[in-house]
């Protein structure tokens, strides 16, 4: 008879041992099995997030004109499915601001932009009313593209010792203007001024404004002036002052928007913002305004000492757009735009009286008539040394101030 093999106590616990490392092993491998099954259908639902606030953003900009400021509208993107849109459209000065916030159950994926108009194929460069009056080309003036001009004309002229010395007298084509301008959007000038976000009296000694666009916007007020020097605002933040606005060379300002009867930045300043007046705009020397700038003077009362106006100072650059309109013209003081030599304007710059170009826009000019000052005369629709160009890229956009825009361009995304 033979006897059965006895197994050593320590064979056993070492079969146990081993049997949990395995089962610890293995069970370590479901719950990573599951964690990537999890984590892969996360990602599949942030993706489809992100797919869906990218499709609600299509959508606005198309349908815009449908929204309703300032109130959310769902819509339903797969008809009876679980995946829906809320979109919210508001003004931001002279632009618009969409944001789209895709829902997947109960998930949330929002996606904020800022939009505008973009620079038509056939876009006008220059268009100056109909006076009677030709326009007198002098030193190195250049006017290019598509032109509306006074019926008499171009000419060469002479003033301050120098001939006109382009080649052509115009690097395009001209049409006849009409004695008004074209007219601004409906309900654009109205759009401009009105005010958002919590209010809050202006505290001197804040050194950052930080807002949100997906957050309530912030205004301050001002009962007398504004110095703005050495602080950083960005983002949702209105700043308004009664009496006048001061920016300094060292202040960080991004899509901000300034408000006051007088804004006045230093030489040297460089920034993003939108700054609204109503008698003056004045940018000292190699002043620097990012693209999307604006700067817009928009006159209240009839003038009755001297013109309102906006001066870009000799250096300075504006890439954006620029708008002065008056509520209660005074044809014997027109509303002033002066582009200083070295001074350059990108984009569109629309002027409801006289422009004085000495610098360059790039893209296209809007005014009544134009002017120069020297220092021993003054002249009417003469052109000296300025120059008009059409050489922007595509994809540029400006603040929709003229036509009806069938669909919103994005300009940036936002934070």
């Amino acid at each position: 008879m033979i006897k059965p093999k006895k197994i050593q106590a320590s064979a056993i616990y070492y079969a146990l041992f081993l049997s949990v490392i395995f089962a610890l092993i293995l069970g370590g491998f479901i719950l990573l099995s599951g964690f990537n099954q999890n984590f892969a259908s996360q990602m599949d639902v942030e993706e489809i997030l992100i797919d869906n606030s990218h499709s609600g953003m299509a959508y606005a900009q198309v349908y815009f004109n449908e929204l309703e400021n300032n109130k959310p509208s769902t819509i339903r993107l797969y008809d009876k499915g679980i995946d829906s849109v809320s979109i919210l459209k508001k003004n931001w000065g002279a632009f618009t601001i969409l944001q789209s916030t895709a829902i997947h159950r109960n998930r949330a994926q929002s996606k904020i932009a800022m939009f505008g108009s973009a620079i038509s194929p056939n876009q006008t460069n220059l268009y100056l009313t109909e006076n009677g009056r030709p326009i007198s080309l002098c030193g190195d003036a250049r006017i290019e593209g598509k032109c509306y001009l006074p019926k008499a004309g171009l000419k060469r002229a002479y003033i301050n010792g120098q001939n006109y010395t382009g080649g052509k007298l115009i690097y395009g084509t001209t049409q006849p203007a009409k004695r008004q301008l074209p007219t601004l959007q409906t309900g654009f000038i109205d759009e401009l001024v009105q005010t958002n976000g919590d209010i809050n009296q202006w505290d001197e000694n804040q050194d950052s404004i930080i807002v949100s666009f997906s957050d309530n916007g912030i205004h301050f007020l001002s009962d007398h002036y504004i110095n703005i020097q050495n602080m950083v605002i960005k983002g949702q933040v209105i700043i308004e002052a009664k009496d006048s606005v001061f920016i300094g060379r060292n202040a960080i300002i991004e899509n901000a928007v300034i408000k006051s009867k007088v804004i006045y930045i230093e030489a040297g300043f460089i920034g993003t913002a939108q700054l609204f007046a109503s008698e003056h705009i004045i940018l000292e020397e190699d002043v620097t305004f990012k693209y999307p700038s604006v700067l817009c003077l928009i006159e209240e009362d009839f003038p009755t000492d001297k013109s309102s106006g906006i001066n870009i100072g000799t250096g300075g650059q504006v890439l954006g757009t620029v708008l002065l309109f008056s509520k209660s013209p005074n044809f014997r003081k027109p509303l002033q735009l002066t582009v200083e030599s070295e001074a350059e304007i990108d984009g569109l710059a629309y002027c409801a009286g006289k422009t004085q170009l000495k610098g360059v826009i790039n893209g296209s000019l809007f005014s009544e008539k134009l002017f120069l000052k020297t220092g021993s005369s003054a002249y009417e629709n003469h052109l000296l040394n300025g120059k008009i160009l059409d050489q922007l890229p595509a994809e540029f956009v400006t603040a929709n101030l003229l036509a009806e825009t069938e669909m919103l361009q994005q300009i940036a995304w936002l934070e």
